[in-house]
């Protein structure tokens, strides 16, 4: 029970195959029909998965269970990416939708992403009733949903072809309008392949393909950009051949990460800084545009968001968490937020309902298809840009966010404070809220640099940024990432960190 109990996540529901059988599998589908119809009071439900193995024995138990106890089900049975998944539920706002996936976790993960009317985010604390944190009480407690009189009915739910027409529309991606455009595109045996050939083949882009066909097996390695190990293949192919851009998804295709045509990652701010007028068009019938707002991650490059700052929208740190930055999108809307990023490649929009008729309002959500034609197009469009964000990516060198798991949770504080104590020593500036106030749920230690800057700012010839936090989509892991202006500048302080977890690591308590 205390491994299943884990499976609660911050965002989402999460854990590995074995752990979900026999009646943990029957009480946890129980305990999210009754959350579904009695929390949430919805009389539909979408319901899509993506190419893990397991899940489709997991979709006909959810589809059982739904109908039986009175709720109508709206369903795609095909793999599908999770932004697909989203389209539909904006197609259907009355209704709820869970998505069966584990995202970019390997092979033998299963879980639940969950939404509620409107797309609305639904995670540990956030949602009808507390959202996850209410189906965990159902779970604990073991308790039924209300019987109903009546059984609910099941329809398919097709939408792929809607769902590429409307990203390419607000996109401003025309018919044959990226014809001469050489792309690559990596899935990693994932779900999201199918909507990018639909697109970018209609788009006139010549486009090669690779591990394309969804594969719950996942040959290539874990569905994960950030893995080296699933990503050099794609690397080495970029290097080889002729692309103007790379494209690489993780295993539901919520993740977009970009390469440049020798394989390197775009960072994803500073692709951010290059999509932002085209967003500030996006809105500029709905908002004064240069009252214009959004959320960078707390591991976002200084150097990001000055090149942010600089195209005439306000910058602003947030802590990490789909469903927590959407939810914040959401919240602050009338405010002029409209966009958010993680350095993790994931992208966000208050997207409208309708392009066409922005009274009908919008919804915080993720559509990594709208986000990579949007790229292509900017990348086309300004060639010189991204050849200028390519020349200061040489200048900063990144350890990406790598992770210590720990046996149990007991000492994750006690690494992250005395990590935290350490950089104060070197003489940091420490910072840990937001810029409204409210807490990170992380901790950014910058050298060199102070804990706010405008777009005016002068950056110093050396300096060096280190966050961390602890991963609250895994189990007991903390994360760590250093960015710096100077090579042997970032090792050190990499290294610093590095030690620390060694010892933990040698004491037993963690591993890597």
């Amino acid at each position: 029970m205390e491994e299943n109990i884990r499976m609660f996540k911050a965002y989402d529901i999460r854990t590995k195959q074995h752990l979900l059988e026999g009646e943990a599998r029957r009480i946890l589908i129980s305990s999210i029909v009754k959350y579904y119809k009695e929390d949430l009071a919805v009389s539909c439900v979408v319901l899509s998965r993506d190419a893990r193995l397991h899940c489709a024995s997991l979709m006909e138990n959810l589809v059982e269970e739904f109908v039986k106890y009175g709720l109508d089900v709206l369903v795609n049975p095909l793999q599908s990416s999770t932004c697909l998944f989203y389209y539909s539920c904006m197609m259907n706002p009355d209704a709820a939708g869970i998505m069966i996936t584990a995202s970019h976790n390997p092979g033998e993960y299963v879980g639940f992403k969950f939404v509620g009317r409107n797309c609305a985010a639904i995670a540990s604390g956030c949602g009808v009733n507390g959202g996850i944190d209410r189906i965990k009480e159902y779970y604990v407690k073991e308790l039924l949903p209300e019987k109903s009189c009546i059984k609910g009915s099941v329809k398919p739910l097709f939408l792929q072809n809607e769902y590429v027409e409307y990203s390419m529309k607000l996109a401003g991606v025309e018919a044959g309008s990226l014809k001469g455009m050489r792309i690559f595109g990596e899935f990693l045996s994932g779900s999201s392949g199918m909507d990018f050939l639909l697109a970018f083949s209609r788009a006139g882009a010549e486009v090669t393909l690779s591990d394309f066909v969804p594969d719950g097996f996942f040959p290539s390695g874990d569905p994960n950009p950030v893995v080296e190990s699933s990503i050099a293949p794609s690397r080495r192919k970029m290097r080889d051949g002729e692309y103007d851009l790379g494209f690489c998804f993780d295993g539901d295709g919520d993740r977009m990460d970009l390469m440049f045509s020798d394989g390197e990652q775009i960072i994803p701010g500073l692709n951010m800084s290059m999509l932002v007028p085209y967003i500030k068009q996006i809105f500029s019938p709905y908002y004064d545009i240069n009252q214009l707002k959004c959320f960078v991650d707390v591991k976002a490059i200084p150097l990001a968001i000055i090149e942010i700052a600089r195209t005439g929208i306000e910058p602003h740190i947030i802590r990490n968490g789909h469903s927590f930055i959407k939810e914040k999108l959401r919240e602050h809307k009338d405010e002029g937020y409209v966009a958010a990023e993680e350095e993790s490649a994931h992208y966000y929009m208050n997207f409208p309902y309708d392009p066409d008729h922005p009274e009908k309002g919008f919804v915080a959500t993720e559509n990594t298809l709208f986000y990579a034609l949007l790229s292509a197009r900017a990348m086309k469009e300004n060639m010189e840009g991204y050849a200028r964000i390519k020349e200061m990516q040489k200048h900063i060198f990144r350890y990406r966010e790598w992770p210590l798991n720990f046996v149990d949770h007991t000492r994750m504080n006690e690494i992250m404070d005395e990590v935290e104590r350490k950089m104060q020593s070197l003489g940091c500036v420490v910072i840990k809220d937001m810029d409204d106030g409210s807490d990170l749920d992380a901790t950014l230690m910058r050298f060199n640099l102070p804990s706010g800057f405008d777009s005016s700012y002068e950056f110093p010839s050396s300096w060096c940024q280190v966050a961390q936090r602890i991963s609250r989509s895994e189990d007991a892991m903390t994360r760590w990432e250093v960015v710096a202006s100077d090579e042997e500048i970032c090792k050190k302080y990499n290294d610093i960190v590095k030690s620390i977890a060694d010892r933990f690591v040698a004491e037993g308590a963690a591993y890597y």
